[in-house]
């Protein structure tokens, strides 16, 4: 399953000035959030176990791991069972991440690198999100019999 493709949004109202890489910047904080929270694929972790290290570290950026090993698509390979379930969910085809985004960082979507965003205030989103989604998958106390 395909998430997003930062080839997607280079069409359309994409900037001229802008480079294709900003195309991907919002895949790719999401892609850095999954993976310091241990969720990188078995395919990652497999092949290419050194990048998935220093993305997680900030020594390689996101947006460059996303170009270099996904060819720019954020695919359910990319993530583990775990992060495929919240990813599903939250990147799924409501768009709810992507509006999440736009109103966080209104005035960066196409025309910011990744360095840019404050990826402290971008977890903080993503991290109520997953506060909520755990919250909602939870069943009742008196269901659990």
């Amino acid at each position: 399953m395909k998430y997003d493709d930062a080839k997607w949004h280079y069409g359309g109202d994409f900037p001229k000035e802008s480079p294709q890489a900003y195309g991907g910047t919002h895949v790719a904080l999401f892609l850095r959030w999954c993976f310091l929270r241990g969720w990188a694929g078995d395919l990652h972790v497999a092949e290419n176990p050194d990048d998935v290290d220093r993305m997680k570290r900030g020594e390689l950026s996101a947006t460059d791991f996303l170009f270099k090993w996904c060819d720019g698509k954020f695919t359910n390979e990319d993530l583990n069972s775990e992060g495929n379930a919240f990813a599903a969910n939250y990147y799924g085809s409501d768009k709810t991440y992507l509006n999440d985004y736009a109103k966080a960082f209104p005035n960066k979507m196409y025309l910011a690198d990744e360095r840019s965003h404050d990826f402290s205030r971008f977890s903080a989103m993503v991290q109520s999100r997953y506060a909520a989604y755990i919250k909602s998958t939870r069943r009742p106390w008196w269901m659990l019999w």
